[in-house]
């Protein structure tokens, strides 16, 4: 599995600053550290909005794609999920499409997916967390784990599924030319792998999506 360093090393090999095998020096990963935090904290904010959530409960297991806020004084324990609900609301297929809106935001369950109710969390959704207590989280489908994607240390599993590891070097790649600049430049082959890495990244093809459905009234 791909941890933070070796991604890390997979750029600087791109931008040929160590020779394949040779260890990066401090600076060097340092700088490659902050580039991958920006870069994922890019990407978070690229993927949408997240559905807001005021927990006012003492325990709160969230659905993916929420962000939880903890009131000044309050406190909370919040679990990540093991399954998240297949919908928010009954199935679309069940009336017609004619299912009202609920206020109520959607909950998670550290029980099985049962296929019915709940599914497994989709590969790279995410929950964060903010005020009295910070985090973010995406889920690796790989791993079966959420993964912090916050405070990142050089050891630490990156955020992203494995299959992205060549995507996400590529683009702190593109992130360290302008952090060590007038040292290394990217070769044209380096560029189109920049290219594909971001785009690879934003479409997530191995991702399902749920269906989009008009709205008429």
């Amino acid at each position: 599995m791909p941890t933070c360093r070796a991604v890390i090393a997979q750029a600087l090999t791109a931008l040929s600053a160590i020779a394949p095998g040779d260890e990066a020096s401090a600076d060097e990963l340092a700088a490659g550290l902050e580039a991958l935090q920006s870069v994922i904290l890019d990407l978070h904010d690229a993927r949408g909005p997240l559905i807001d959530v005021d927990v006012s409960t003492p325990a709160y297991t969230p659905a993916e794609n929420q962000r939880l806020r903890i009131q000044a004084g309050d406190t909370a324990t919040v679990t990540l999920p093991n399954a998240v609900p297949i919908w928010p609301a009954p199935a679309p297929a069940c009336d017609y499409g004619f299912t009202g809106t609920t206020t109520l935001p959607p909950t998670g369950t550290t029980a099985s997916a049962d296929g019915v109710q709940f599914r497994s969390p989709r590969d790279g959704t995410r929950i964060e967390i903010v005020g009295t207590t910070q985090g973010l989280y995406f889920y690796r489908a790989d791993l079966n784990a959420w993964n912090a994607a916050t405070g990142l240390a050089l050891d630490d599993e990156a955020p992203l599924n494995a299959r992205h590891a060549s995507a996400l070097s590529a683009l702190v790649a593109e992130r360290l030319i302008e952090a060590l600049p007038g040292l290394y430049q990217p070769t044209p082959a380096l560029a189109r792998r920049i290219a594909r890495g971001a785009m690879a990244l934003m479409l997530r093809n191995g991702v399902a999506r749920d269906p989009v459905m008009a709205e008429y009234f």
